[in-house]
């Protein structure tokens, strides 16, 4: 068997909420995170630049990290009703009952196809996704349970 390829940390812990604005404010000024940035996505690819947030990203703590300070550690609050990736992607878990919406792990931006082969080998069934306002790509793919998991690095 080839060598598992390194994880370097957590780079999110997505939680999936039904008050976003109150859950967010309880995190920024109870345990001090700023917010990172926040989109409304109530459809896939497209986005509303007007529109309330769906997704939150609040930074925990910076970090020089591959990735780089476009994507500290982040707690990421997603609206479940509303964001369009929470409604039509993550299945694994019923969202009325649990909090969870995916962990998120940092890879080394070259272990990236070494990683996808390795998943694809398996019969894990690792989806894509490019953020290129982090300057990030990652694979996820879906735990026994069916949570969904991230594999995260910087775009090359």
């Amino acid at each position: 068997m080839a060598a598992i390829p390194p994880i370097t940390g957590i780079a999110e812990i997505v939680l999936s909420v039904r008050d976003l604005p109150a859950v967010r404010q309880f995190y920024v000024d109870v345990l001090g995170f700023p917010v990172h940035s926040e989109i409304c996505l109530e459809q896939v690819d497209a986005a509303d630049p007007e529109g309330d947030a769906t997704i939150s990203f609040l930074t925990i703590r910076e970090l020089q990290t591959p990735i780089g300070p476009l994507h500290p550690q982040l707690l990421v609050l997603i609206d479940y009703q509303r964001h369009a990736f929470a409604r039509e992607r993550f299945t694994g878990h019923n969202l009325t009952t649990s909090t969870l919406n995916h962990l998120a792990f940092e890879i080394p931006p070259d272990s990236y196809d070494a990683h996808l082969a390795r998943l694809q080998s398996l019969d894990l069934n690792p989806r894509e996704m490019v953020f290129p306002d982090m300057n990030a790509r990652a694979i996820f793919i879906a735990d026994p349970e069916g949570n969904d998991l991230e594999l995260i690095c910087a775009a090359l």
